[in-house]
């Protein structure tokens, strides 16, 4: 496993970011918040995007915040009563940074749902950055397009085919409301069918759902989402102890 990690980050890196560049630079004392849909909430077990974020900068003092719930869409937010809208906990929370992880749930509604999904994405770009949640100015959005779904040869599972079919529509419709609107974007959705592909080849896969990602998947796209935001190689070294203190921060906050 270690000795092709460093194969699959480069194939999948020059889809997403294929400039180089980084799409995001952090400022000492910045806060993080994830908003979005599963893919977002289940990042909070696993930990490792964080765990490389904190290792890369770690006089940065940053702040990770996962606001994220499976089934949320970018138009919607469901919470239990008097909870708090989603602008009252980026408030909360002081988002310098928002990771937005969207499409998935929205693309179940085909083809036919495509205007009013960006219609809505468009919405929420323009009124998320013209807030002040921090106190530091406008937040710096990233947006994150799904993921695909992945084949798994289990007769219980379903062909992800048809799901991939609109995922795509949906990824390229982000990556349209993200350029019109001058926030960067990370297509996800190209680099899971290239880990996919990889971990066939060995025999693994990294769902266990078609759409879930296990830990191993987690750690697999963590360095791509990584390099795509800083333009750089996710820093080396044994950081489970780091990992370890993400995670117990993590299930305190939730």
């Amino acid at each position: 496993m270690k000795k092709l990690v460093p194969l699959v980050l480069f194939l999948a890196f020059a889809v997403v970011n294929a400039s180089g560049a980084a799409l995001l630079t952090l400022k000492k004392g910045d806060h993080i918040c994830y908003l979005g849909n599963a893919l977002a909430d289940r990042m909070q077990h696993d930990g490792f995007l964080e765990m490389l974020i904190y290792a890369k900068f770690p006089e940065y003092d940053l702040v990770f915040r996962n606001l994220a719930a499976s089934g949320d869409e970018v138009a919607t937010w469901h919470r239990s009563e008097n909870f708090g809208s989603r602008a009252d906990w980026l408030t909360k929370t002081k988002a310098d940074v928002i990771f937005a992880f969207y499409g998935f749930n929205e693309s179940f509604k085909g083809a036919e749902g495509l205007d009013k999904f960006k219609g809505d994405l468009d919405k929420f770009l323009k009124d998320t950055r013209a807030q002040n949640y921090s106190g530091n100015g406008a937040p710096r959005v990233v947006l994150f397009s799904p993921i695909a779904n992945e084949k798994i040869n289990d007769p219980d599972l379903p062909d992800p085919s048809a799901n991939n079919d609109r995922l795509k529509l949906y990824t390229a419709a982000m990556a349209d409301v993200a350029k019109a609107n001058d926030v960067p974007f990370v297509d996800l959705f190209t680099v899971a069918q290239q880990l996919y592909q990889q971990a066939a080849r060995e025999g693994r896969h990294l769902t266990f759902n078609t759409w879930m990602l296990t830990e191993e998947g987690d750690r697999g796209f963590a360095p791509q989402i990584f390099k795509a935001l800083f333009g750089d190689r996710p820093p080396g070294g044994n950081n489970d102890k780091l990992r370890s203190a993400v995670v117990d921060k993590n299930e305190m906050w939730h």
